[in-house]
């Protein structure tokens, strides 16, 4: 019987790690060097306004419209040199996909980067929906994101959400579907202690176990 999949998308299929952190890291040291221990710590993964707001130390900082224009900047100018996808992601996707299951995408990441690479990938094929923190007018979290795909394709209602990160389990928790765990993404020094995955995984490819 087909299965449904939503994905969260850097830390568990594309690998941009070092580009977020290093963006985080070189605007900090120009607009608030002494938050600069800050930048380098921050957990890669959460929405973009939270993770900056973080940084400066308030989300009322009046650097964070600067600081969030300087990241787009230089995200998206090197996102396609520096994101790479995480070995065996796009077999995975194919295997799922051609033998029938429906697959979606829910990020933080904002809509034009994620369709960037999905089109560098040629991933773009695999996925009935694609929902990103800023895909609609008012910026979402990944919990509603989820919820808009249950709502749009009610045979998500049964789905998996694979993600890295404690936040992904809770938005999981939320919807009330099943999580797994990706151990290779960026979360694993967060406190799991909350959040029980169903499943966890080493590679993407463990998903046609399931």
């Amino acid at each position: 019987m087909p299965k449904a999949w939503i994905f969260d998308f850097d830390g568990t299929l594309v690998d941009s790690e070092a580009l977020i952190a290093k963006c985080f890291q070189r605007i900090t040291k120009k607009l608030a060097p002494h938050r600069l221990d800050v930048a380098k710590k921050v957990l890669i993964g959460p929405p973009l306004l939270q993770t900056i707001a973080k940084i400066l130390g308030d989300p009322e900082h009046p650097l964070i419209d600067e600081f969030v224009s300087a990241f787009i900047r230089m995200h998206d100018d090197d996102v396609l040199q520096h994101t790479t996808a995480y070995p065996l992601v796009h077999e995975t996707l194919a295997s799922l996909h051609q033998q029938g299951d429906k697959l979606a995408i829910a990020t933080n990441k904002r809509l034009a980067p994620t369709i960037k690479i999905l089109n560098h990938l040629h991933w773009g094929k695999f996925f009935l929906f694609v929902e990103c923190s800023d895909s609609e007018e008012v910026i979402r979290d990944k919990h509603q994101m989820i919820k808009t795909i249950v709502e749009k394709n009610s045979s998500f209602k049964d789905a998996y959400f694979i993600g890295d990160t404690t936040g992904d389990g809770e938005a999981a928790k939320k919807n009330k579907i099943k999580f797994i765990k990706a151990n290779y993404g960026y979360g694993n020094n967060e406190n799991w202690s909350n959040i029980h995955p169903n499943f966890a995984i080493n590679t993407l490819a463990d998903l046609l176990k399931i």
